[in-house]
């Protein structure tokens, strides 16, 4: 039995079903057909409403709720049709824990279906795109997973690698290139379906039935080539997201689409900018004449919106959903919200050719209901046992600490949750020194760099906040989120370490200068807020490594309102726009042309697009491991090296001692504001210059934010 025809609530709410009143067609010779599409996007993996970092139900995000959402706006209507955007089987410590059974038996996904897919098959999805988070576990674990959705996936700018097409003689680079030219589209074999056509049956306002064909086509991200480097290369290329759509869109109204849907996994942000090959690529999608509604994704964000995330792009009305006319949503993330576009689909020709009246359509995100402890019962029972499998793993303890970890404070002074990934990181490389698989010259320098993974970006208790008692495999998973994350080492110099942190400076902070200033870009990816640390010396003491951000400056690279970098060639004066201090090393400034080895990860070395890293070598990647495995094999050597003989009672104890490497500089006694969680306010007098405010702001479409105020000293 279909879930969606028979719901059950766990709880004493009632969802009253509204039905919709549709206008009637005063036109004798038009017939009308309201379709609702409902979409949702970036799963990753969340089935549950539950923080497994925390051990705690979490009612602001799970699939158990969505389902409770789509299931009422379906009830409303008489024609409706369910998308997913992608990102769906990568981002959970659910996700996680199934992906690392499948790489102990690559049979367990044929006796254990994926649990995302045991719960959206209950939904009766029309059709799915693929996200680039799909790619991390590489083609076998995707072909393994999907195999189990009872609805078709489409991606059509992914094509099979073919060294018979793609020789150097065709490409500048070398026979494994990883792009298809627009002219290669033609000849080039998809790796998937690009898209499909679904014959639907439609009731229309005068009450007779009629066939329509949709057609739905998907796209992802291009830079898959770069962040699944690893599982992707001389595997599949990828083509322009634009390029491919001029190129299949016409193809499938030849084949008789009489609407089309574009599901792409790519988000609006920057995307005006309209350059080849971009992972957002919305703005430009919407520019091809045959699609007529467009569900994305990929940027975690909302559309529509009122939040002026979109002000001043051209074609784009936020608030009503539309860009260049045609209806278009993407909901958040984690399930928190469902897209809905309310097509109006028109013939005058009693159903020969249909058209979308774009100006009647309408477009809107439905959220979660207001019942915290409202959830779909089917969903639940059906991910029962892997909800379950994935507590007790995260459960399991690995080392003791006497000190709370958390990054709510993460981009106003150093914190152990990045330290902790940077030690983790510097001991892999010191380990790589000694057995003679890395070779550094004397006077060359070993460095580490991470970043904040969780500092806000999915809402206000999106931080890393460990109880301070032991280190579990949850702590390992929230200390570094993105378990795809492979560990490579760059060789540059100081000169362009300082240019990479220029960029981050640029796009973090805002330029300060009055009280109460705001001093965050606050949607700024944090994961892009790196961190470098000097390791340890043979004392095993930390080496200070040290550098000042200096927030009065204007910033060296431009940026737009989120924070985003506009153009990393657009810089200005570099004698007069430095935020970045002088960088230090055990006490000694170090020379512009000081060489440097840095352990990082292959998502930030294939960020060629970062001054800086432009300049780096990459010396080394490692697919055998992933960063999150590096943080989980250091801890287990600190228990192993406190040598306790009570780990079945409780783990070995250890004290991290915080570096603090870099500082923020501004004029003495400014004071500034910045969001984070109302959580942090217990942490806020422990840091020196930091202040909790009984105030709350409100980041783009995220509430609850507890406004907090930084004194410079």
């Amino acid at each position: 039995m279909s879930f969606t025809k028979n719901v059950a609530v766990c709880s004493a709410l009632s969802l009253v079903m509204v039905g919709c009143n549709s206008a009637s067609d005063s036109d004798d010779s038009k017939v009308s057909i309201d379709l609702r599409l409902m979409e949702t996007t970036d799963l990753h993996g969340n089935m549950m409403p539950f923080d497994y970092f925390a051990n705690k139900y979490e009612p602001s995000f799970g699939f158990a709720r969505t389902a409770l959402v789509i299931d009422e706006a379906r009830g409303e209507v008489s024609n409706s049709m369910l998308f997913d955007n992608g990102d769906l089987i990568q981002g959970s410590p659910m996700a996680d824990y199934i992906a690392n059974q499948f790489a102990q038996d690559s049979d367990y996904l044929n006796q254990n279906p994926h649990p995302v897919y045991k719960a959206m098959n209950l939904m009766d999805y029309d059709a799915a795109n693929i996200g680039n988070h799909e790619f991390n576990y590489g083609l076998d674990f995707l072909e393994a997973a999907t195999e189990h959705a009872e609805f078709p996936y489409v991606v059509s700018n992914v094509f099979e690698y073919d060294e018979n097409l793609l020789t150097a003689d065709s490409f500048q680079a070398n026979s494994c290139e990883l792009r298809v030219e627009s002219e290669f589209l033609g000849s080039a074999e998809p790796a998937f379906e690009p898209y499909v056509m679904l014959d639907r049956e439609f009731i229309a306002r005068n009450g007779e039935s009629y066939t329509l064909k949709v057609g739905v086509i998907g796209f992802t991200p291009p830079n898959i080539m770069s962040w699944d480097k690893s599982h992707l290369e001389c595997e599949v290329v990828v083509s322009d997201i634009k390029a491919t759509a001029a190129h299949y869109v016409p193809m499938m109204k030849e084949e008789g689409a009489d609407i089309i849907v574009a599901i792409p996994h790519s988000g609006l942000t920057g995307a005006d900018l309209d350059v080849p090959f971009a992972d957002n690529a919305t703005w430009q999608l919407a520019k091809i004449d045959g699609i007529d509604a467009i569900m994305f994704g990929h940027d975690h964000n909302n559309f529509p919106t009122t939040a002026g995330s979109y002000d001043g792009m051209e074609g784009v009305d936020a608030p009503a959903g539309k860009i260049f006319g045609k209806p278009a949503v993407m909901p958040g993330f984690w399930g928190n919200h469902v897209g809905v576009i309310d097509l109006v689909v028109e013939t005058r020709d009693e159903g020969e050719t249909w058209s979308v009246n774009y100006g009647a359509s309408t477009a809107e995100l439905r959220t979660l209901p207001e019942n915290e402890s409202a959830v779909a019962a089917q969903v639940v029972a059906v991910v029962a046992s892997d909800h379950q499998e994935t507590i007790d793993y995260m459960a399991e303890p690995i080392l003791g600490i006497s000190q709370k970890i958390n990054s709510f404070f993460s981009a106003i002074e150093p914190d152990l949750s990045v330290q902790i990934v940077n030690e983790a990181q510097f001991h892999w490389g010191q380990q790589l020194i000694e057995d003679g698989e890395l070779e550094i010259k004397e006077g060359e320098i070993l460095l580490s760099v991470s970043a904040p993974f969780k500092g806000g970006r999915g809402g206000r208790d999106d931080y890393t906040d460990i109880n301070g008692e032991e280190l579990t495999n949850a702590s390992v998973a929230d200390l570094y989120v993105f378990d795809n994350n492979t560990p490579a080492i760059l060789k540059l110099t100081v000169a362009d370490v300082k240019e990479w942190l220029e960029t981050i400076a640029s796009q973090q902070y805002k330029t300060v200068a009055n009280d109460g200033d705001a001093l965050l870009h606050q949607m700024f990816r944090s994961y892009n807020l790196d961190v470098f640390y000097g390791g340890w010396d043979q004392q095993g003491n930390n080496i200070d490594l040290h550098y000042t951000i200096d927030v009065t400056q204007e910033p060296r690279y431009l940026v737009d309102d989120s924070g985003e970098l506009i153009d990393g060639e657009a810089q200005l004066d570099p004698a007069e726009n430095r935020r970045i201090s002088d960088i230090t090393y055990n006490g000694k400034t170090l020379d512009n042309d000081q060489v440097v080895y840095v352990v990082t990860n292959n998502y930030r070395a294939s960020n060629n697009w970062i001054p800086g890293v432009d300049n780096a070598e990459l010396v080394l990647e490692d697919a055998a491991y992933s960063n999150r495995e590096l943080v989980d094999q250091y801890l287990k050597h600190l228990a192993e090296q406190a040598d306790s003989n009570e780990f079945d009672v409780e783990p070995p104890m250890h004290e991290f001692v915080n570096a603090k490497n870099f500082s923020l500089m501004g004029t003495q006694g400014l004071k500034v504001n910045f969001l984070s969680s109302p959580r942090a306010e217990e942490f806020a007098d422990e840091v020196d210059s930091i202040e909790f405010t009984n105030e709350t702001g409100n980041v783009g479409d995220n509430e609850g934010y507890s406004v907090y105020t930084y004194t410079f000293k």
